[in-house]
């Protein structure tokens, strides 16, 4: 399957069901995402994979305070999946890209307004806090994660608290990834302004599915953001400490320190940013995220993360730059524009040995009708020794619609 046919393919598809959309009582959730992937790793096959996914659901009307929801999701793969590793396939000669064919229930929520102030949601639903890092409804690969859980939010003024009772998290690809689990999360926040935002977690994680449960732990921290305006420029920044100690379903003993903080500026369509993340390792084991998001936290190519973990046994301290620019129009088909250029620099936490470097790029365009088209690529580069992991480069072209 070529590019060329992948986008045609989503372009008629969106044709056929975009003017469905507007009838019946409620909303209609519905996106689409073409996506071509070619990835290469030293020790595998390289591999190329062209998919496409539609998510189609329905948001009812509020009623006494409730208001249900619901969405099914579908993968296919457009030309076939016996030259990528899928996660379904067993090709594992090939580069994994784990986005195999399925049709699955994303979600299935029903939530009740108690009050102004509390919100009750059961069901399979996503959940985000914070940036995704260590609880959120990952969605880069085509299957995005969603959690079986029961919600209760608070929020009051600038105070906003959550608990979630986490029983299952729907990970990918396709029903056979899914983890049981027996977990409780509780996170608050409160916003002295715009440039001080506070928020303090306690995660408490148990994943009972078999092969999965040395991810189980309990993680707290907190975390600080917040943005200041001086004339033209801009200035946002966040700060980040957790603590991770094994519990649960887990038998290995770890207790692990996270800490993280970046810091941007800009001014008209420019924007330049610093990060540093410091994530340890004890030797034996790395830091797990089983219920967040993994792609792109150390860089695009996913070299340490992936599986419900971060870095490496070692660690990783992960210092980064990033420039970008955009520009946006209130009228015509084009409506925005904007590049990107990150550079990462890698090393183990415990040792300090070299762990390589990475460049990630992308260039993506916003169209009229809620159209987005990007190319991001990849590569990331190693010493060729344990525990850094194998050199790779990946590269994507993306077609998506939403409403």
């Amino acid at each position: 399957m070529t590019i060329q046919k992948t986008i045609t393919a989503t372009v008629l598809t969106l044709g056929i069901a975009t003017p469905a959309m507007a009838q019946g009582p409620g909303d209609i959730l519905f996106n689409l995402r073409a996506r071509y992937e070619n990835a290469s790793q030293d020790g595998k096959l390289g591999a190329d994979a062209a998919t496409l996914r539609t998510q189609l659901g329905w948001r009812s009307p509020e009623w006494n305070g409730f208001t249900l929801l619901g969405e099914i999701e579908n993968v296919a793969a457009l030309d076939g999946d016996d030259d990528y590793n899928s996660g379904l396939n067993g090709l594992t000669q090939y580069t994994g890209i784990k986005d195999g064919a399925f049709t699955e229930l994303n979600r299935l929520q029903l939530a009740y307004a108690v009050s102004e102030a509390v919100t009750v949601t059961a069901g399979r639903q996503y959940v985000d806090f914070d940036d995704g890092r260590f609880v959120g409804s990952a969605g880069w690969r085509q299957d995005k994660n969603s959690h079986d859980a029961l919600r209760i939010d608070y929020a009051s003024g600038a105070f906003a608290a959550s608990y979630v009772y986490h029983a299952r998290l729907n990970r990918g690809p396709g029903e056979d990834a899914h983890w049981d689990g027996d977990s409780h999360l509780l996170r608050a926040q409160y916003a002295v302004s715009d440039a001080v935002r506070l928020a303090g977690f306690a995660y408490f994680i148990d994943i009972t599915e078999p092969g999965a449960q040395e991810r189980s732990n309990t993680t707290w921290g907190g975390r600080v953001t917040g943005e200041r305006a001086f004339g033209d420029w801009g200035m946002d920044y966040a700060l980040l400490y957790a603590r991770q100690t094994d519990s649960g379903s887990a038998a290995t003993d770890f207790d692990l320190g996270y800490w993280a903080g970046d810091v941007s500026v800009s001014r008209g369509g420019a924007s330049f940013s610093v990060g540093y993340d410091v994530i340890e390792g004890d030797g034996v084991t790395a830091f797990s995220n089983p219920l967040g998001k993994n792609h792109g936290v150390l860089g695009w190519a996913d070299a340490f993360s992936g599986g419900g973990r971060q870095g490496t046994v070692d660690g990783v301290e992960d210092f980064n730059v990033m420039a970008e620019y955009g520009m946006h129009w209130e009228a015509g088909l084009l409506r925005g524009l904007s590049a990107g250029l990150r550079r990462h620099e890698f090393e183990a936490e415990r040792t300090g040995a070299d762990l390589g470097s990475e460049w990630d790029g992308h260039i993506t365009a916003e169209f009229d009708g809620g159209i987005e088209l990007s190319w991001q690529v990849a590569e990331y580069d190693g010493p060729g020794v344990a525990p850094a992991p194998a050199d790779r480069t990946k590269s994507w072209i993306i077609l998506s619609f939403s409403r």
